[in-house]
């Protein structure tokens, strides 16, 4: 975390960042991070939960949804699907995770059709991480 110094902590977040991600690890590294720079998190470490709780909660509230792309159940490129047919505003931002980016997805594809906002292929820095989340919560 100290790697993190350098960035400013706003404590004025009104909404709250969805994660989804089958390692718990890197689950509670991100809530810790995301929560030491003022954001409200919502953890899943299964998705077929994430999306229990997405059908039934308001996720208007949601300012973006962080989600990994290989894990148990359901993949990541499943549950934005099924993210994006209640959001067919397509007012949350998504934010795909993965370590099979270039091995597994047709990138241009996925982010059109899908309207991910962002793709960062792990490991993952966690400066980056916040810059990319400072960047799409300001949106």
């Amino acid at each position: 975390m100290e790697l993190l110094s350098h960035l400013t902590n706003n404590t004025n977040h009104t909404s709250s960042i969805l994660l989804v991600d089958d390692e718990n690890d890197i689950l509670n590294l991100f809530c810790d991070c995301l929560q030491k720079f003022g954001y409200e998190t919502i953890p899943f470490n299964n998705p077929v939960d994430a999306l229990n709780y997405i059908n039934t909660s308001n996720i208007s509230n949601c300012s973006l949804i962080i989600t990994d792309y290989k894990m148990p159940q359901m993949s990541g490129i499943d549950l934005i699907k099924k993210i994006r047919e209640k959001d067919t505003d397509y007012k949350i931002k998504i934010m795909l995770i993965s370590a099979f980016i270039k091995s597994d997805l047709n990138v241009d594809d996925i982010l059109k059709i899908l309207k991910i906002d962002k793709i960062i292929e792990k490991p993952i820095h966690l400066e980056n991480l916040m810059d990319e989340v400072k960047k799409l919560t300001l949106n």
